[in-house]
């Protein structure tokens, strides 16, 4: 073969592995949970942990308030040093006063308006924020805002809830106003500082009308966060919907031309009453199977760009009442479910031959 003739060859050659290197680095997916924050727990074992086992992010929730707020940012710097060391990518989750029912944050705003409410939202954002602008990139604004919409019996949209029409209520509008003070607060610190934090926003469910309602209502966002939790047997490519025809979730996703993180991930059968949180329970085991078919459905779809899937969450609660005290992924630091070893698995992590044996035995 000539040289002229080689180099005409090896181009097309050279483009078609940089195009599949490209593509194999955008679906790449990044694995993680959401755990506890530092005020909590030591994170150093449990970034340790991570570490080990594949896992690169960490969801963890902040208490923007007048009372918690001077320590969440001294705990948060110590949080970021421990994640820098065990290469750890952070995702703080941020709470406002208005989530305690607190209008006027501390008399801070008087009136208790929606005006006050947006300055809440800004002011609180941009003191925090600002200072960790070189640390960490994607800020959440709240968690699960869409379950306060409820329809006129007071039942909430389970089923429902795919136009911004669902979510024009008096609670979504209040929540409107924190949410879009708290996304111009991020946009300022942008143009000050040259910095590229990007705002995530999250719903569930079938209620991807509240997007749509917060982006009409002035708050910009640059993420979606979407909750996932599926009983064994259901395809998110035929996505229940009540009473109407199921949807492709990923497709539906897809339209609103943003990258997503699956951010909160788990099974639904935890929220059965039988379920035993043991080896060898039926629900337990069934379990298991169902996180394994929504990992592979998240690994495999090719509709939206996801970036992320985080287990919520890493430790059972035992304080709580059930469900919410079963879901972890272990139930204390040295004692891991068998739900770890699977998500190890997925995450390419470390997994002793003794954990491997498990999941094979189960078909896993």
């Amino acid at each position: 073969m000539s040289h002229r003739l080689a180099k005409f060859v090896a181009l097309p050659l050279l483009v078609t592995w940089a195009i599949a290197a490209a593509c194999s680095h955008a679906n790449a997916l990044e694995w993680g949970v959401g755990g506890p924050p530092q005020k909590r727990r030591d994170l150093a074992p449990i970034f340790q942990l991570m570490r080990e086992r594949g896992l690169t992010q960490y969801r963890t929730g902040l208490n923007l308030t007048q009372d918690a707020e001077p320590g969440e940012a001294a705990m948060f710097r110590q949080t970021i040093a421990l994640a820098r060391k065990y290469s750890i990518t952070l995702h703080p989750l941020i709470n406002f006063p208005f989530r305690y029912g607190d209008r006027t944050d501390k008399g801070r705003y008087p009136k208790g308006d929606r005006d006050a409410l947006y300055r809440q939202g800004f002011d609180r954002t941009y003191a925090f924020v600002r200072q960790f602008k070189d640390d960490v990139s994607d800020w959440e604004l709240e968690n699960e805002i869409n379950l306060f919409a409820v329809d006129s019996d007071g039942k909430k949209l389970f089923g429902r809830g795919m136009t911004a029409a669902d979510f024009e209520m008096p609670v979504m509008e209040d929540w409107a106003q924190v949410l879009h003070g708290a996304s111009d607060a991020i946009d300022q610190i942008n143009r000050e500082t040259g910095s590229h934090l990007r705002k995530v926003l999250n719903t569930t469910s079938t209620m991807l009308g509240f997007l749509d309602f917060m982006e009409s209502r002035g708050v910009k966002y640059d993420v979606i966060s979407y909750h996932y939790y599926e009983v064994a047997g259901q395809n998110p490519h035929r996505h229940w919907n009540g009473r109407n025809p199921p949807f492709d979730l990923f497709k539906k996703l897809a339209s609103y031309h943003r990258p997503v993180t699956f951010n909160e991930v788990n099974c639904a059968e935890i929220y059965k009453p039988a379920y035993g949180n043991r080896p060898g329970d039926p629900l337990t085991e069934q379990c298991l199977r169902s996180l394994r078919d929504t990992f592979q459905y998240l690994k495999n779809q090719k509709d939206v760009e996801i970036e992320s899937v985080m287990v919520y969450e890493l430790f059972d609660e035992p304080q709580k009442k059930p469900p919410e005290n079963r879901f972890g992924l272990m139930y204390e630091i040295d004692r891991p479910k068998v739900a770890l070893f699977l998500l190890s698995e997925f995450a390419g992590g470390r997994l002793s031959a003794e954990e491997s044996t498990e999941l094979r035995t189960r078909g896993l």
